[in-house]
């Protein structure tokens, strides 16, 4: 029986995406230079000639991994946010990157090569800014703690976030700093930090 358009559909959109995981995978733990689209082929069971029907090149597909990995960045800071907000939206984060160790780790190793941060562009500078987020939470820490300190505040945030990233990522790390216990070791000096500021 012939399949329905929106049968075909969702088929392509599953080979496309298992194109994509392989790819990150592959990304992620051998680095996007190191990596040839013929592994890619064979570490998804499929033809070069298939790979190229969805992505244009190597390139395009790196993209289109970050950009979907992008789609899974939490929105959780706002222009309007409390503080509680604020820390509600950190344990939000922390939760997505040990979510996504693949993602994470491929955006850590590009985040350091400036060959392909260049190529990608636009994306990466989105990428940076988590869609943003700079902007609210440094005007958050502005109308707590004053121009001076929100800008060391926000650095000290940054510190944190790329930290937990990076030992949350690479599994050597881990031997020592069990996720879960860096979590909860993260989230209790933040809450301590801003517990007297509720607003």
């Amino acid at each position: 029986m012939p399949k329905t358009q929106e049968q075909n559909m969702t088929i392509r959109e599953a080979k496309k995406k298992s194109i994509m995981d392989a790819a990150l995978l592959l990304f992620a733990e051998d680095g996007y230079t190191h990596t040839s689209i013929n592994r890619i082929t064979q570490q998804a069971g499929i033809s070069q000639g298939l790979l190229y029907s969805y992505f244009k090149n190597k390139e395009d597909l790196l993209y289109q991994i970050l950009d979907a990995g992008v789609q899974t960045i939490p929105d959780c800071f706002h222009p309007a946010m409390t503080m509680e907000d604020f820390v509600t939206g950190i344990e939000e984060m922390l939760d997505r990157i040990t979510e996504n160790i693949d993602f994470f780790k491929l955006y850590t190793i590009i985040s350091v090569q400036p060959k392909v941060t260049q190529n990608l562009g636009l994306m990466m500078n989105e990428m940076n800014e988590y869609s943003g987020y700079y902007y609210d939470i440094i005007n958050l820490f502005r109308r707590h703690f004053g121009e001076q300190q929100a800008l060391q505040e926000f650095l000290l945030f940054s510190v944190i976030l790329k930290g937990f990233s990076v030992i949350s990522v690479f599994g050597d790390q881990q031997k020592v700093f069990p996720v879960d216990t860096l979590k909860e070791s993260v989230m209790n000096y933040i809450r301590e930090r801003y517990r007297s500021i509720r607003n």
